[in-house]
């Protein structure tokens, strides 16, 4: 059957706005498969060459009845072929919905997907005389790749390199080597299982989800970025069950792997010898004496990594979930030990039962969350070591105002420690963050602000961005990073640390 080159294109177009089951005509029925058809022009304007449209179900000719042409176009099986008297012409077959010899982007004629992740680079100025560190530079890159091996088997392996150097005295060059997410999965129809290095964040809050307590948290640079990128990848089992609404999902830890913390010169470091100030303490004269003079040991165990339940359900009004987690902490808690005067790291292994719920009300996204610990370590006047009880909870609502572009994610968070002894530590800590982000021209610039803000004492983390967006994928952006508190707070911990930064970052 012969058709013409122009109505050939508009029938393939009034095929793509059909919805499925709907015929062209009567007793003809176009849209009974999910599959697109696929267009191969190979002649530019003017020009002569073969065009192939691929199809991936056979074609019958009584299917498209367009008048002859001299361009004439031959239904296959597999595929309809247009011609011109100039050229030969050329079929392309077609084997489950694509070419054998076209591979996507990022994938190998093997089938192995390669990507790119995340490249950054970013170049600090301190602005604080009294802070000895002048500049900070920061090299990262994580790279990946996924192949499927057969049938509902998936392996993935993952690395990322992270070079950081600190100028100044006492200056800091540390670059390593690590993995990522790297593993094999299977999947089912209602069931997933993950056997390898694996991130996985529970909660529904950004920045501090309470019921987050078995991911690795990545200290190296502290608060700067966002959650996904202050997390490790860690060895674990993990399990998810899909039955209708709801959702279980098991992980097993059979090692530990303690957070990834900066050298200990670090201005990053929790610990600030120089200063002789410890992160969440207040300083005083005697403090100061000890901090200055200590030792550090922040050797984490090996074994005894935990596990851990979280079931959710999805339902017409609300999201919610409950889990139950054992295990140690990631993060370190530096008791000190006046024997040796060495500040040790403990990770102490603790029940969390928590939960959490999600719902829009208003022109909003509502998100609540709250944990119970029955192990929080803290330490008393006399410097000893002892471990209490604690509740963390979050409430939080997400937006856009007046249905603009401009997103808006704001979180009241708390910490509160009860039956305690006397502590050095704060036995109740409120805070108020969040971020608010607003794409300019055209959505090729970004303005951001992200921001920690403390109630009960002054607590103050400033972080405001604008960023470039129109050479994609390359995004270049200029940050401060404001700190400022009273005693025994974040923002006074890192007073002289506020800096500005020029950063380039591309994922490909």
């Amino acid at each position: 059957m012969i058709i013409n080159k122009p109505a050939c294109a508009a029938v393939i177009s009034l095929y793509a706005l059909l919805p499925q089951g709907v015929s062209a005509q009567e007793g003809t029925d176009i849209g009974e498969s999910d599959e697109e058809i696929i267009i191969l022009d190979d002649s530019g304007p003017g020009g002569s060459g073969d065009e192939v449209i691929l199809v991936d179900e056979p074609v019958a000719e009584d299917e498209i009845l367009i008048p002859a042409s001299d361009e004439e176009v031959e239904i296959q099986d597999d595929a309809i072929v247009i011609e011109t008297p100039e050229e030969e012409t050329e079929t392309v077959v077609i084997d489950e919905g694509q070419p054998e010899d076209v591979a996507t982007a990022g994938e190998d004629s093997s089938g192995v997907r390669i990507a790119v992740d995340d490249l950054r680079l970013e170049y600090s100025i301190l602005g604080d005389s009294n802070e000895p560190a002048d500049t900070l530079q920061f090299l990262h890159g994580a790279f990946s790749a996924e192949w499927d091996v057969r049938e509902n088997w998936e392996v993935r392996i993952a690395a990322r390199l992270d070079s950081h150097h600190q100028s100044g005295n006492p200056s800091v060059s540390d670059t390593k080597l690590d993995y990522g997410e790297t593993y094999i999965r299977y999947r089912g129809e209602q069931t997933r299982v993950t056997f390898g290095a694996q991130t996985v964040l529970w909660g529904r809050i950004d920045e501090v989800p309470p019921t987050d307590r078995h991911s690795t948290s990545d200290m190296t640079r502290f608060i700067l970025d966002d959650l996904q990128d202050r997390r490790r990848a860690r060895p674990m089992l993990r399990v998810e069950s899909f039955r209708g609404n709801s959702k279980y999902d098991f992980v097993l830890m059979p090692t530990f792997r303690g957070a990834e913390l900066p050298d200990v010169d670090s201005i990053w470091y929790p610990i600030d010898r120089d200063n002789g100030k410890l992160l969440g303490i207040e300083s005083s004269p005697a403090m100061t004496a000890v901090v200055s003079g200590a030792n550090i040991d922040d050797d984490a165990p090996e074994q005894d990594g935990g596990f851990g339940f979280r079931y959710s359900r999805t339902t017409s009004d609300l999201d919610y979930a409950l889990s139950i987690q054992y295990g140690r902490q990631t993060t370190p808690y530096f008791s000190y030990d006046a024997a040796t005067t060495t500040f040790k790291a403990q990770y102490p292994r603790a029940w969390t039962l928590g939960g959490d719920l999600g719902f829009e009300a208003a022109g909003a996204t509502w998100r609540f969350e709250a944990s119970h610990v029955d192990l929080v370590p803290s330490t008393r006047p006399d410097l000893s070591y002892t471990e209490v009880k604690g509740v963390n909870w979050a409430a939080g609502v997400e937006f856009y105002p007046g249905d603009s572009d401009t997103r808006v994610n704001l979180q009241l968070v708390g910490t509160n420690l009860y039956d305690t002894p006397t502590l050095l530590d704060r036995t109740e800590i409120y805070s108020f963050n969040g971020s608010v982000e607003m794409p300019f021209a055209q959505d090729r610039w970004r303005a951001n602000m992200r921001f920690f803000l403390g109630l009960d004492k002054k607590d103050v983390y400033l972080n405001p961005e604008i960023a470039f967006l129109g050479w994609e994928p390359h995004e270049l952006y200029l940050q401060l990073h404001y700190f400022d508190g009273a005693n025994g707070t974040v923002g006074d911990f890192h007073q002289d640390h506020s800096m500005l930064t020029l950063g380039w970052r591309a994922k490909f």
